[in-house]
């Protein structure tokens, strides 16, 4: 019985050594771990700010009017009022024609229509007395119209030695020279009406339902670039280009200065859309993944998801939301892969 005794002591007494001589208290054991910290990110507020949205395309630029303007009547070139890049009006005389010989026969044919109408008036007052029969009155009628007719072919001819310009432009090439002999269809001039000027280029059909008559469109040149130029848009094909998938458009463009020249080369922007107080926040703020595009807006220092529909990026990094967000929202804008809807934040001030 007395050796049963002994052995609770001589655990007593293992165990003190044990206490005494460990790396650590038993009770150190039994503490928990401290709480894991807030994620801190960065914040900004949503901005209010004008955008446009732009959809761009690429094409030529081509004269309103653009004329081969030819002879109608054969003779020499005696003289030229025009020449290449000469500013000209509509009417305005560009060349001369040698009419020598067309104002010859119109002398003789005036003579003609004079006796051919003397003969007529005789010929009136003959039928009244019964002298002459009324066929051979109706004959003398007939040689003052043949005798008209023939007069105002020739003032037609005569006009059109004289060639005129039909429209206000500018003269694109000269083709013929003093001297040269010209016939009727030979080539003269090729004018342009270069104000307005048009552009035409291709949209993709998928952008159909982004255009209208009369949007406002933006372009650039190479040749000013950093100029933008301004027009709108006049003509949209009814029908889709089956080979390129493409809509065909036409933009107006003022060029009262003829700074813009037929045969330049365009880049332009369709603006489909704008606002003037738009919901802009920061590129970095967006996540964009298998088809979701959301952000986290910060709150009383927690982080919540939203998703939302974007719009424009502009040229600073900000990104228009069209949908899902506040105005008076604030947004984080780092961290946002670790972030997770409700979670806890501490917050770090950014700038928009």
């Amino acid at each position: 019985m007395r050796w049963v005794r002994f052995v609770p002591l001589g655990c007593c007494l293992i165990l003190t050594a044990c206490s005494r001589s460990g790396d650590a208290p038993v009770a150190a054991t039994t503490a928990t771990a401290p709480p894991e910290e807030a994620l801190q990110v960065t914040v900004v507020p949503v901005a209010l700010r004008p955008t446009k949205r732009l959809l761009k395309f690429v094409g030529t630029l081509f004269g309103n009017e653009e004329v081969r303007l030819s002879s109608q009547v054969d003779g020499q070139v005696t003289a030229l009022h025009a020449d290449l890049g000469d500013q000209v009006q509509a009417d305005a005389v560009l060349l001369d024609v040698d009419d020598d010989s067309l104002r010859a026969q119109l002398r003789e044919i005036e003579a003609r229509l004079l006796k051919a109408r003397a003969d007529e008036a005789r010929g009136r007052e003959l039928m009244k007395s019964n002298i002459i029969s009324m066929q051979e009155y109706e004959s003398m009628q007939t040689a003052v119209t043949v005798a008209e007719a023939q007069r105002d072919s020739l003032n037609v001819n005569l006009q059109h030695k004289r060639v005129r310009s039909p429209l206000t432009g500018s003269v694109v090439k000269r083709l013929v020279s003093v001297g040269e002999y010209v016939r009727p269809g030979t080539p003269l001039f090729d004018l342009v009406d270069d104000d307005p000027l048009k552009l035409r280029g291709d949209i993709p059909e998928r952008f159909a339902q982004e255009i209208a008559l009369g949007q406002p469109v933006e372009l650039r040149v190479d040749a000013y670039p950093d100029t933008a130029f301004e027009g709108r848009l006049v003509r949209i094909s009814p029908a889709a280009n089956a080979e390129n998938r493409s809509i065909s458009v036409e933009v107006e463009i003022p060029n009262p200065g003829h700074t813009l020249k037929p045969g330049f080369f365009a880049s332009a922007n369709i603006v489909t859309r704008a606002d003037d107080q738009a919901l802009v926040v920061p590129e970095t703020a967006v996540i964009s993944f298998a088809g979701v595009t959301k952000l986290f807006v910060v709150r009383d220092r927690v982080a919540y998801e939203r998703r939302v529909r974007v719009g424009t990026r502009d040229e600073h990094g900000m990104i228009e939301v069209l949908e899902g967000l506040q105005s008076d929202a604030v947004v984080a804008t780092s961290g946002l892969a670790k972030l997770e809807n409700g979670m806890a934040v501490t917050v770090r001030q950014g700038d928009t």
